[in-house]
């Protein structure tokens, strides 16, 4: 029982943050759990596994989380340059889980972690 209601307790936690957060604050989240599992999945590979789960997440978050929400109308040039960037990662990821190149993984996260710092420096104004 008391493992339900911590369990139900750290659910309304999240979803109240989630809730909370501005819409530059809910792409700093996706970010996050972008590079949690691209780094899970790293480690995976580095341990002679596939990684694949984490991949797959990493790759749905990309895709549906921030690909799929570019405002081209508003965002202009920006928003088709990280059309670009987003659309690069995905193919390097796929890239990097054919070759099982942790440094691969390593490229994507590099190139992905100064956008997630913009976005978190727009998500406090």
């Amino acid at each position: 029982m008391r493992a339900r209601a911590v369990s139900a307790y750290a659910n309304n936690q999240v979803q109240t943050g989630i809730h909370a957060s501005s819409p530059a604050g809910l792409i700093v989240l996706i970010y996050e759990r972008v590079f949690d599992y691209l780094k899970k999945g790293k480690v995976a590979l580095q341990n002679g596994e596939n990684g694949i789960d984490s991949f797959v997440k990493a790759h749905d978050l990309i895709q549906q989380g921030l690909l799929a929400c570019l405002d081209y109308q508003n965002g202009g040039e920006i928003a088709v340059n990280l059309k670009d960037i987003y659309e690069w990662s995905l193919r390097e990821l796929i890239i990097a889980r054919l070759e099982k190149s942790p440094e691969k993984i390593d490229m994507i996260i590099n190139v992905l972690e100064p956008l997630a710092e913009s976005w978190a420096a727009l998500a406090e104004i």
